[in-house]
């Protein structure tokens, strides 16, 4: 059976949330065979695709102040978004210092913060976000990032927000629940980096054995799906 997509993403709050309604009330659906919803993303992108979202680069949080995330009862953290910390070069520092070797002897860094690891502690301190070695040495570069820089990405992207989770089996897949939020605390973030609510995962390695530059995939911002509500003063859960 062919399903029929919006031809636009939603315009209003209204169309949005009777679209979220029809998505759930529709049960299963038949996961389409095509290379946009292969593989791990392709239910998100399929998600995408049912509010209309079909162009590709079009989201909500452009068109009308949503983000849309998907997940499932087997995802441990969302990524709220990626963001590079200063000072320049410090991620090159952190894969020689901290890094360990792969089997083609390339040093990376796969490392997971939430508050505090075997390695760093996040802590708060004058306006800044800093994830300092538990063993500092010296004038060592400590990776950081200013509240300003961390609020301004936050605010415009996860101002509101629509998390949808999905069941999946075999190529069959239904949206179970969503919860929209909205009124993003911008003030709280800080203090659940700190608290380690959101974590902060590095991942990044040598493009070579011993070259200054990496391979980086990005250092990520996450938060386990039920600890998203510390975020924002308002929510609405929709359930089937």
């Amino acid at each position: 059976m062919s399903i029929d997509y919006p031809p636009h993403p939603p315009r209003n709050k209204k169309e949005l949330f009777t679209r979220l309604r029809a998505i759930l009330q529709h049960g299963w659906y038949d996961l389409p065979a095509t290379a946009r919803t292969a593989g791990t993303g392709g239910p998100g992108n399929f998600l995408e695709d049912l509010f209309g979202l079909t162009t590709g680069n079009l989201d909500i949080a452009d068109s009308m102040g949503w983000e849309l995330k998907y997940y499932t009862a087997k995802t441990n953290l969302i990524t709220l978004f990626h963001k590079e910390p200063q000072p320049k070069d410090v991620m090159l520092y952190l894969v020689r210092k901290y890094g360990w070797l792969d089997a083609e002897g390339r040093k990376g860094l796969r490392h997971t913060v939430s508050g505090k690891s075997d390695m760093f502690k996040v802590q708060d301190d004058a306006n800044q976000i800093f994830v300092r070695p538990l063993k500092s040495e010296g004038n060592d570069p400590i990776p950081y990032w200013s509240h300003e820089t961390l609020l301004g990405i936050a605010a415009g992207k996860l101002r509101r927000l629509l998390l949808v989770k999905g069941e999946r089996d075999g190529n069959k897949i239904r949206f179970v629940q969503a919860d929209c939020f909205e009124d993003l605390h911008l003030s709280l973030l800080a203090y659940e980096l700190e608290q380690g609510t959101i974590a902060i995962d590095f991942d990044a390695r040598e493009s070579k054995p011993n070259s200054a530059v990496l391979r980086n995939h990005g250092t990520k911002f996450r938060i386990p799906p039920g600890n998203m509500c510390r975020l924002y003063m308002k929510k609405e859960r929709f359930v089937i």
